[in-house]
Formats: C-alpha cells, sequence, structure tokens
C-alpha cells in the first residue's frame, strides 16, 4: 500500500478527509474547470445598470457555450434515455404504495466507474447495459455529459461527483493505473479508509452530504461498510432551481390528499394558473412546469390508474418536447409541497439488465482495481426530492459495494473466534490471565 500512495500524491497531498476524519486519507482529488458565474441584476434598474447586466450576461451566455463544448451528440442523449427506460421499471419493481424516487443519471456513472473497475466479461456486460463498444469510449461519453450538464453559476445547480473508497486495511494491492484514469476521466475522487469502521461508514457519508449539500447524509451513517470491502464506488447527483414562474405564498392553502388505499391526510397545496402546453391520453394527463435550469413534469393518472403502469410512458422520459399530441390552453395548478426520499436495492435490477457476472463470486472480475478477487455485494441508490414555493431541490447517491470473495494473501491471519478459543493476559512479559473459552452467550 505504501507504494501506491507514494504514486499518487503527484495527484494530491496526503491529507485527512475534510479535515474530520483522521484515519481518512485524500489519494486523488478531481480538479473541475471553473463555472462562468451568472451575473446579478441590480435592483434599481437604471439604465447605466441595464447597460452593464446586458453586457455581463451576454459574457456569461459566451463562457457557458465554451464550456459547454460539443456537449452531448443527439445520438447519446437517445443511448441515456434508453437505459433509462429500461433500467426504470426494473429499479422501481416492488415499490407499489410506497414513496420513491430513482435517478438514472446518478445509476449510469456508478456503472461507468464499475465497467473502468471490471475486466473481461464483467465489463462487457457493463459496457452492453450501457450501450459503449469501450471503456475509452464511455471515457470521451463520461466527460461529454459532465460538459453538458454540469451547472453551479450562483443561481442554479446541477452537480455531478464521484468517488471511489479504498480499504486502508486491504492487504493487497490496487491498480494506480485505474485510478488514476477514475480521477482524470471521471472526476473521481480516491479516498483510503479502515472499512468496517465507524470512520469508514461516516467518512463516506461527509463526502455524500457535502456533494449533496445536505440534502442526503445529514442524519447520521447513510452507508455501512464490513471489514472484508475491498471498495465502494459512489455517484452522486445534485440538482437546485427555482421555478421561471414561483407560486405565491398566499395562495397555498391546506386540502387533502387522498392515498392510493383511499387514507386522507390534510397538506399544503400551491395554487396558480398558466397558459401552455399539456396532453391529455388514457390514463393520464400531463404538464411541466419550467424551472430555471429544466423543468419538472408532473403525471396526473386517471381514476383507478396505479401510477406503476405508466412508468414506461415515453413522455417520463423525454418530456413533453417532440410529443406529437400536445394541447394548448390555461393549466390550473394545484401541487402539494412535498419532501420525499427512498432508499432502492439495485441488485435485482441490475441482473436484469445483463450485468451479472460481478454479481457472482464465482466469475465477477475486478483485476483492473485490485489483485484482490472481489464481487458486487450490494448497490444502493438514495434519494431525495423537495418542492415548495419557490423551486424544487433533489439529491440522489448511487453506491456499489465490493467485498473479497476469497483467501487473502498468505501474510494475513484470520481470527474468525468462531469456536472455542484460548486467551492469555500479560503485562511486561508476564502471564497474568489464561483461559479457554467454549462457550458464548
Amino acid at each position: 500500500m505504501k507504494r501506491l500512495l507514494t504514486a499518487l500524491l503527484v495527484l494530491s497531498l496526503l491529507a485527512g478527509c475534510a479535515g474530520r476524519q483522521p484515519a481518512c486519507r485524500v489519494l486523488a482529488q478531481p480538479k473541475y474547470p471553473d463555472f462562468p458565474a451568472r451575473p446579478v441584476k441590480a435592483e434599481d434598474d437604471s439604465s447605466n445598470d441595464r447597460d452593464a447586466y446586458d453586457t455581463a450576461l451576454a459574457q456569461y451566455k459566451k463562457d457557458l457555450a465554451a464550456f459547454r463544448g460539443d456537449g452531448l451528440l443527439p445520438e447519446e442523449k437517445d443511448a441515456l434515455r434508453r437505459f433509462a427506460a429500461a433500467s426504470l421499471p426494473l429499479a422501481m419493481a416492488e415499490q407499489e404504495g410506497k414513496n420513491a424516487v430513482y435517478s438514472p443519471l446518478s445509476l449510469w456513472p456508478a456503472l461507468a466507474m464499475l465497467a473502468q473497475c471490471a475486466q473481461g466479461e464483467s465489463r462487457e456486460q457493463v459496457l452492453a447495459a450501457l450501450e459503449m463498444d469501450s471503456v475509452e469510449v464511455l471515457q470521451d461519453q463520461v466527460s461529454r455529459l459532465w460538459q453538458e450538464l454540469y451547472t453551479d453559476d450562483g443561481k442554479s445547480s446541477l452537480v455531478l461527483a464521484n468517488s471511489i473508497w479504498l480499504n486502508s486495511s486491504l492487504k493487497g494491492r490496487y491498480v494506480q493505473g485505474t485510478l488514476h484514469t477514475l480521477a482524470q476521466k471521471y472526476f473521481a475522487g480516491a479516498y483510503a479508509v479502515p472499512m468496517g469502521t465507524k470512520t469508514a461508514d461516516q467518512a463516506i457519508t461527509d463526502w455524500i452530504g457535502e456533494q449533496t449539500r445536505g440534502l442526503i447524509g445529514g442524519g447520521g451513517p447513510v452507508v455501512q461498510t464490513e471489514p472484508e470491502t475491498t471498495a465502494l464506488l459512489a455517484s452522486s447527483l445534485y440538482y437546485r432551481a427555482d421555478w421561471l414562474s414561483p407560486f405565491m405564498d398566499m395562495f397555498s392553502l391546506p386540502d387533502t390528499f387522498t392515498d392510493a388505499a383511499g387514507n386522507e391526510t390534510t397538506v399544503d397545496f400551491m395554487h396558480k394558473g398558466d397558459s401552455g402546453v399539456f396532453l391529455k391520453r388514457e390514463g393520464y394527463q400531463a404538464a411541466e412546469l419550467a424551472t430555471e435550469l429544466g423543468s419538472m413534469l408532473f403525471i396526473l393518472p386517471e381514476e383507478g390508474v396505479s401510477p406503476e403502469n405508466l412508468l414506461r410512458e415515453d413522455v417520463l422520459l423525454t418530456g413533453l418536447e417532440g410529443c406529437q399530441d400536445l394541447r394548448e390552453g390555461d393549466i390550473q395548478w394545484a401541487v402539494p409541497k412535498f419532501d420525499v426520499d427512498s432508499k432502492l436495492d439495485l441488485n435485482d435490477a441490475l441482473a436484469r439488465l445483463g450485468i451479472t457476472d460481478l454479481l457472482d463470486p464465482d466469475v465477477a472480475d475486478l483485476s483492473a482495481l485490485t489483485n484482490v478477487a472481489s464481487y458486487i455485494y450490494g448497490v444502493k441508490q438514495i434519494s431525495r426530492v423537495k418542492v415548495d414555493e419557490y423551486g424544487v431541490e433533489a439529491a440522489s447517491v448511487t453506491y456499489t459495494m465490493a467485498v473479497g470473495n476469497d483467501m487473502p494473501p498468505e501474510d494475513v491471519c484470520v481470527m474468525d473466534l468462531d469456536r472455542p478459543f484460548l486467551f492469555a493476559i500479560h503485562v511486561a512479559g508476564v502471564p497474568l490471565f489464561v483461559g479457554i473459552v467454549e462457550q458464548v452467550e
């Protein structure tokens, strides 16, 4: 492990993770390019101020266009939508009657990093699920995805972040080239922690909390590692944007929300009227609320239609743009303020997407990351979405945990005291107590 740390010092000075966990070591930190700051319009709005603002806004748009570059190709966006369409019903399976949130844009980069860490058929299965020909093509798309979406202009945020957490107690080797590639191509920080400890769980949670602005990870550890954990890959997504046309507080009134079982709850509903486009199709109607960064689509099922039955509707993943059967008219909004969160187990979803080898201890190949034979033990996604009169705040983190699946190297002694054993207590070389433990209660 010393050789690995020394080699990675060129990427980042050895330090405590965020200064909070002394047993957590920073191995590499990604360097994000500076995002252009959006100009702020002066309140007094004099002619000179307007001219200065218009000039600054024009420069901001030029800087933003330069930052975005070519962005994602149309066929790459189509592939992302197909991935979302294939994974959405799988991720939301068995969530009927529960609040549930799934982020395909959090799972996608987590799988991209996993492909980089895998080899052989294990890698090929992940690439196939992502519709990628090679990890080199994947690396290019990760870069374009980041350029296309990343936003942090002081008004709106869409922040993507990746990290890999290595077991500092592991008696094995990690592949330096893979860690370097994750930092350079995937914007992934690399950290070393003693897995299976409160230190590790809290350090990872602190990272999640920092990346999601406290929306996830503010109430204690959200990850539980094991001593056998060889690595944990985390991919987070944070979104914050105001409504383009906010709701007015004075029109927020208590009303009744009725769930599928007929249970009634009194909650605050936001109200406003708009003119715009909407859909009315068999089983549901749909409309969008524009934000400063994109929009939020709402689908209202007809009475007696379960929301789960609409998961495969194309409008969910494309929005209203491009729909041929749009109508135009008045839209009367009554939207409950809500704050929902969920935690999804995605192992079955990955298996049904064709990613099976990495979940199988006998055939998994993560040798691009470590020489310790490992497999993917758990794939989890935690998400939260808040909506109020002013806008939308949402966050998601997907993490995959790899654990060792075979005998450790010969220089490791495994003391698994799961049968009768002896003990001795010494002080200054003198035995004070010797004992035999035959039973444990």
